[in-house]
């Protein structure tokens, strides 16, 4: 499924004011300070490390010391827009792709992964590609004029012959399709083995990254710009760049 991960690092105003009910280890440079009213002396030369083994109340700093930073900080609620969520991708290149050698294709397949990563990057979504296969001598599948039907038949391959795990399994294929749309996917099938996956025709690395990432975006439940305007739920906000799922037929 998709991944959510936290940072577990508190950043050091955190960690200073977890410090009253836990023990503290840190370094200090500063000539002179003074823990719980004992003094120390540092020559400038040294770093001293500091342990204290019993809960503390109060740091207190020289004066010409001005912390960076307040000892307390809030932190507002964590929401699924504000988590970095991570896409667990699998890619498959089919034969009409592999037209040199496996390994220049394995390059061009990173290459589109990478640059879909950067364009989902802004919706705090990551692709992480986990695994790659290469039809290097035959298709496994039909792969035909309709992608409907290639990615039916694409969805039945992996889960019938393809172990690894995955949250989706694309198909990036070396021809175009007889169709408006670059790329086709199950809507909202993220996560399933049989809906979760989609197929790519064949362009530059830039434009197979945008299809690539519209995919993504149907399986994850996105909706054309066309089809959300038209429904009056929103707009592309900048109509000269355009947006993730616009239209590009």
């Amino acid at each position: 499924m998709i991944k959510q991960q936290n940072d577990q690092r508190d950043p050091p105003s955190v960690r200073l004011h977890r410090s009253t009910t836990e023990k503290h280890h840190g370094q200090i440079k500063k000539k002179t300070f003074s823990v719980n009213g004992s003094q120390y002396h540092d020559n400038a030369q040294q770093i001293h490390s500091v342990v204290l083994l019993q809960p503390f109340k109060h740091i207190v700093l020289p004066k010409s010391v001005t912390p960076c930073v307040p000892l307390q900080v809030r932190r507002g609620p964590r929401t699924v827009q504000s988590e970095t969520k991570y896409v667990e991708l699998l890619v498959v290149n089919d034969f009409d792709l592999m037209r040199r050698s496996t390994p220049q294709t394995r390059n061009f397949a990173k290459a589109v992964v990478n640059m879909a990563d950067i364009y989902k990057e802004q919706l705090n979504t990551r692709i992480v590609l986990v695994a790659m296969e290469t039809w290097s001598t035959q298709n496994m599948v039909s792969v035909g004029d309709d992608p409907l039907v290639t990615l039916r038949d694409f969805m039945k391959y992996r889960k019938e012959n393809i172990k690894e795990k995955s949250d989706a399994a694309h198909l990036l294929s070396g021809r175009t399709f007889q169709s408006r749309s670059s790329g086709t996917a199950y809507i909202e099938g993220i996560c399933s083995p049989t809906r979760g996956g989609g197929v790519n025709e064949y362009g530059n690395v830039g434009p197979m990254a945008i299809t690539l990432c519209q995919s993504l975006g149907q399986n994850l439940g996105m909706m054309w710009n066309k089809d959300r305007a038209t429904a009056g739920d929103c707009k592309c906000p900048d109509p000269w760049l355009g947006c993730i799922m616009e239209d590009t037929g």
